[in-house]
């Protein structure tokens, strides 16, 4: 576990001194917190809120798709009047592979979910409390099912900055969130008898110093259309690169658009690829 999340989670109980407060809770094999990126709450501006998992050597929790195994936490929300959630903006995950059969996509370490919220147009009441019901399972050789209700207390001002004891927390988080691709580059997939082809057309070959940039992994954001375990086979082309995909097994049908995220050299893309059948 890095050193500077350590102190960070530390730094949560002196929140209340900056115009935060939050509590910290020891739940089975992880330490979760609901913490603020700002100190307070601005009227009529988003607010980002995150979820933070510490999780103990060897334990994992899932990403949106958990793979072949598992599923995603999940948050219900507790607001004050005029406050609403969006949807959680989810890290890239890792790929994690317990055996040869099996493949699962989610976080260990460490990991900070990060939702954002809409606040109401007028200055509320301080303080303003926010809680949320998480719901979570959390792995390593056996599935433990996990809950707890986190507590958030923010005060309610238009001059409210950043939080200093969470922004390090929330910046790397936010390095780790898909983007789109460049407007420049292009994706579809060709759908072959027992493999799609994932080809990304860059107008030039995605290399770094002679060699693949980070080689390139694709993660699936819909279950049961890729082979998780399977090899993914990246060829580097005059035009961009080729990814070739096994289908899953429990795929009856075919589909139209393969949505998931492209990893190069550390960096997420969303792709949303049409899929066509090979000629």
């Amino acid at each position: 576990m890095r050193l500077r999340f350590r102190i960070a989670i530390l730094s949560l109980l002196a929140l209340s001194s900056a115009g935060a407060s939050a509590e910290e809770i020891q739940g089975k094999h992880a330490r979760i917190a609901l913490i603020s990126q700002t100190a307070g709450v601005i009227p009529n501006r988003p607010l980002l809120l995150g979820v933070h998992f510490v999780l103990e050597k060897g334990w994992h929790i899932y990403w949106t798709n958990p793979g072949d195994s598992g599923q995603p936490p999940v948050f219900t929300w507790h607001f004050p009047e005029g406050f609403s959630a969006g949807e959680v903006a989810w890290p890239r995950p890792q790929r994690l592979q317990t055996n040869a059969q099996v493949v699962d996509y989610g976080y260990s370490d460490q990991v900070l979910l990060l939702v954002p919220v809409r606040t109401p147009p007028t200055r509320v009441a301080a303080p303003v409390k926010i809680a949320v019901d998480a719901k979570w399972l959390i792995c390593r050789e056996v599935c433990i099912p996990d809950h707890a209700t986190l507590h958030l207390s923010l005060s309610s001002s238009r001059g409210a900055g950043e939080n200093q004891s969470t922004e390090r927390l929330f910046s790397d988080a936010e390095r780790l969130l898909p983007r789109p691709m460049p407007a420049t580059w292009n994706a579809h997939v060709e759908s072959e008898t027992g493999d799609f082809v994932l080809v990304i057309r860059t107008g030039k070959p995605i290399i770094s110093s002679g060699r693949p940039a980070g080689k390139g992994q694709f993660f699936p954001l819909d279950p049961g259309q890729i082979d998780n375990p399977a090899a993914q086979t990246v060829q580097s082309t005059a035009n961009g690169m080729r990814i070739a995909l096994k289908k899953s097994d429990l795929l009856l049908k075919p589909i139209s658009v393969l949505r998931g995220l492209l990893v190069l050299g550390g960096t997420a893309y969303r792709v949303d690829a049409p899929v066509s059948e090979k000629k």
